[in-house]
């Protein structure tokens, strides 16, 4: 009788090399970091276009 086998079996680590622990937490943390500033900087337009938003209804609103 037969054992069974996947027929896709293949290892991660064969087909991409794998980095050092701490150049892998280097990265992994300069990722948080590169994403955190555009967080900010997403924010920072969001409230900059609507602070000129609210300008920009109230020098328009009639009298």
């Amino acid at each position: 009788m037969k054992t069974f086998q996947a027929r896709n079996t293949c290892h991660v680590s064969s087909r991409a090399q794998r980095l050092d622990p701490r150049r892998e937490t280097r990265c992994s943390l300069a990722l948080i970091m590169l994403m955190g500033l555009a967080t900010l900087s997403v924010m920072a337009t969001t409230q900059t276009l609507s602070a000129q938003d609210t300008k920009a209804i109230h020098i328009t609103s009639p009298r």
